[in-house]
């Protein structure tokens, strides 16, 4: 695929990906999970924080999913430094499982094993140092920003071009 076929895709798949990546934001995390919480009388009800303001990255992980956040923190985090591992390391550790797992939820339903989840999860690890290192405030916001509006519809092109080869390339020749 040439890289002006490719990139003309990516930004048009960029608006309608970004659109349902909001929208699914705010039906899963806004009304369901409170709805579920209604339910159940569940007292704490901050399953988010202002990600959309992040001048990092790594504000925008550790604030845009509470729950995995914190699951994160207390189960894998926390008992690395515990045992003596550094905070770059034990940072890394977390995205590595975040990656797995992302990796993991795309491959089985698509029956095919790429890894383009997995490096966009721990492209996330050098992004995050030059963003904090480099840019701030709205430089920053923006720099998140971009990261999400393009890196997802990035990944979903590499795994539908992949897809298309494995299943129908043969038919096609």
């Amino acid at each position: 695929m040439d890289l002006t076929r490719m990139t003309e895709r990516l930004l048009r798949l960029a608006v309608p990906n970004h659109l349902l990546w909001l929208m699914f934001f705010y039906g899963f995390f806004h009304s369901s999970m409170n709805f579920s919480a209604e339910l159940l009388r569940f007292g704490d009800r901050q399953f988010y924080n202002d990600w959309w303001n992040s001048e990092t990255v790594t504000y925008f992980w550790q604030n845009w999913n509470i729950p995995v956040h914190k699951w994160c923190l207390r189960h894998f985090y926390k008992p690395l430094l515990r045992r003596g591992f550094s905070k770059m390391v034990s940072q890394s550790a977390v995205f590595f499982l975040s990656a797995f797992f992302h990796e993991y939820l795309v491959s089985i339903p698509l029956r095919m094993f790429r890894l383009w989840a997995f490096t966009g999860m721990m492209a996330q690890i050098p992004l995050a140092w030059c963003v904090g290192r480099y840019l701030r405030g709205n430089y920053g916001n923006a720099a998140v920003w971009m990261s999400i509006i393009i890196g997802q519809p990035f990944a979903i092109l590499m795994y539908v071009h992949d897809f298309y080869v494995l299943h129908y390339r043969q038919e096609a020749d």
